[in-house]
């Protein structure tokens, strides 16, 4: 899969928004496009598998936070909790 493609993914993700960043990078073993987009004031950061194209981590934060939400949607269902 190509940036572009992970781009779409992504925005499909978030609604709507900007792309201002796409780099690749390996996260635990896995490689995948982090996907930075800008949409009304906050900052999200999603990660789509290179090989399949699935969302592995999406993150946000707000220009008036000073730390991340970080909901692993892609990971751990629907809701974004582990439970164990």
């Amino acid at each position: 899969m190509d940036s572009r493609r992970a781009g779409e993914i992504a925005l499909s993700h978030v609604g709507s928004g900007t792309i201002t960043e796409v780099e690749a990078e390996t996260e635990h073993g896995r490689t995948v496009w982090s996907v930075k987009i800008r949409k009304n004031g906050t900052r999200y950061e999603v990660h789509v598998d290179r090989t399949n194209g699935d969302i592995t981590r999406s993150r946000t934060k707000s220009d008036n936070d000073h730390g991340d939400a970080d909901d692993d949607s892609g990971r751990h269902g629907r809701h974004g909790r582990r439970h164990d």
